[in-house]
């Protein structure tokens, strides 16, 4: 997929566009602890990671990869980022994050609802999954606000962090 066909998308509180390594600086501004904890980071990410992260993203775009990978743009600022992962079984990971500036104002709602949108009409993908440390009520309450609803524990495969996880579910419109 070329460049000038990843797709930007938009809606009434941000437009997710793929980010570029002119974003590195604004991506690493934007890490948190809130950020660090849920995602297990042990301290702030050198800027080599947050730029081999955006060169993977961008490769995933250009060699039609499993995973895609938006930033989240809002008041024209980089307000974090949204990423769908398709399994391969008709199932697509959504994760997503949102630096602190833009949090509690259903930044990551919108952002969350725009990609699922997207993967279901672009992927062969009938469900989205959002797994979650239990712990984490806001992640919880952006995937109940964006329509998932509770599935179980998740299996230990499903994710990396160490904390016990849930599966929270969105299936396509048919």
């Amino acid at each position: 997929m070329e460049e000038k066909d990843w797709p930007v998308l938009k809606g009434e509180r941000c437009t997710l566009a793929v980010l570029s390594l002119e974003d590195a600086e604004a991506w690493k501004a934007g890490e948190d602890e809130e950020q660090r904890r849920w995602f297990e980071f042990p301290g702030p990410a050198p800027m080599e990671n947050v730029v081999g992260a955006i060169c993977k993203w961008r490769d995933q775009w250009q060699t039609d990869g499993p995973m895609r990978q938006w930033g989240i743009w809002s008041s024209g600022e980089l307000a974090g980022g949204v990423e769908i992962r398709d399994r391969g079984d008709r199932r697509a990971n959504v994760s997503y994050v949102v630096f602190p500036t833009f949090r509690r104002r259903g930044v990551a709602t919108e952002a969350v609802c725009l990609a699922t949108e997207w993967a279901f009409r672009n992927l062969a993908v009938d469900v989205a999954v959002a797994v979650i440390d239990e712990r984490n009520a806001a992640s919880t309450a952006v995937a109940k606000r964006a329509g998932f609803t509770f599935e179980g524990r998740a299996e230990r495969w499903e994710y990396d962090e160490s904390g016990p996880c849930v599966r929270y579910v969105l299936h396509a419109r048919k």
